[in-house]
């Protein structure tokens, strides 16, 4: 019996418990945000408003008597209210430039003083992206804020109004500002990129012969003979360095290839010394180059918003080209079996030559 008494106490107060919850939830005041028009000194399109805060439901708690709190609340939602007004603030333009604005941190503190007055503060801090082809990038935060103090329990809900709306615009206001200073040479806010190719280098050392230096001639041949099924033999490469800066709002791309041969890996036997021979490997110089040049090809279409990006691209890309080549050189050897095919060799020397012309 005492323990049933003391379940129906133990219910009662579960039940009182939930409805003084349920009752100080519901006491909440709403506000607006007021329209305001921004000069701007840059161009740029907020795309999206994101609300990244912990606490989503309410901006804060005001006081509104000596004992009593109230929920302050942004009507129609803190991502649809700013979103409203800064697309009335700042119209879309279609610029190049699509941010994302990212509210971090948003609230109103009031606490009451000694002598009885309130003191408030109104915080904003706001997280500026790029939205970009393939990533959404970071470009930088800002925190502002104001302070308040007033003498009565009420405060009408046009003057929180009128202090709010302005650290939204001072918020754009410092963007602005940062976008004029650092447009041009942040890799984020890019127009686009610009492939600048470098002339190759013409240096010849002691064991390397670089293609545009000059016909190859049997001396460029050092190795010694490595296989006894062939006359001769050419070790044929190339390779890029990529140099990359923002320069005027551009991801500049210097690069420079290097088509080459080694001589101390190239070799020819007495038996194979003669100009046909030498014709079928400055052939296979020639193949390299010509990879080279549609590598230099493709890389001059590529396009990306960040340099990481840009550069993963275009070390694909000789990759890709260095398959290109050695698939090439086999498929050479192969028709003209190593030059033994006379027709099949003027008709490499042939097309190889048409090929350099056409991507030239």
């Amino acid at each position: 019996m005492v323990i049933s008494c003391y379940m129906k106490v133990r219910k009662t107060l579960f039940l009182i418990f939930v409805l003084t919850i349920s009752f100080v939830s519901k006491a909440q005041k709403l506000i607006s945000l007021n329209p305001i028009k921004v000069k701007l000194n840059s161009t740029f399109d907020i795309k999206n408003v994101k609300d990244s805060r912990y606490e989503k439901e309410n901006i804060g708690r005001i006081i509104v008597s000596s004992t009593e709190k109230e929920t302050l609340v942004l009507k129609g939602g803190v991502e649809s209210a700013v979103k409203k007004i800064l697309l009335q603030a700042i119209p879309l333009s279609n610029s190049l430039i699509a941010i994302s604005y990212n509210i971090l941190d948003f609230k109103i503190t009031e606490n009451r003083l000694a002598n009885g007055s309130i003191s408030g503060q109104i915080s904003l801090k706001v997280g500026f992206e790029r939205l970009g082809k393939r990533d959404t990038v970071s470009l930088v935060e800002t925190a502002i804020s104001t302070t308040y103090l007033r003498s009565d329990d009420k405060m009408e809900m046009s003057k929180y109004e009128s202090l709010v709306t302005p650290l939204f615009i001072k918020s754009i206001d410092f963007f602005d500002k940062w976008l004029i200073l650092n447009g041009g040479k942040h890799e984020a806010l890019i127009h686009g990129v610009k492939i600048v190719f470098l002339p190759e280098t013409d240096v010849i050392d002691e064991d390397t012969v670089c293609y545009d230096t000059k016909k190859l001639t049997w001396d460029d041949f050092k190795g010694k003979p490595t296989n006894s099924h062939y006359g001769a033999a050419i070790f044929s490469n190339f390779a890029y360095g990529a140099n990359f800066r923002v320069v005027d709002g551009y991801i500049e791309a210097k690069i420079q290839t290097k088509t080459y041969m080694i001589r101390g890996m190239s070799w020819v036997t007495s038996a194979a010394h003669d100009t046909y021979s030498l014709a079928h490997e400055q052939l296979h110089f020639d193949i390299t180059k010509l990879v080279v040049e549609r590598f230099k090809k493709k890389v001059s279409l590529l396009d990306a918003d960040l340099i990481i990006d840009l550069n993963s691209m275009i070390q694909y890309e000789y990759l890709e080209s260095y398959r290109e080549m050695n698939q090439l050189q086999r498929q050479y050897d192969d028709e003209t079996n190593h030059s033994v095919n006379r027709p099949m060799q003027a008709e490499w020397e042939s097309k190889v030559k048409k090929w350099l012309k056409d991507i030239s």
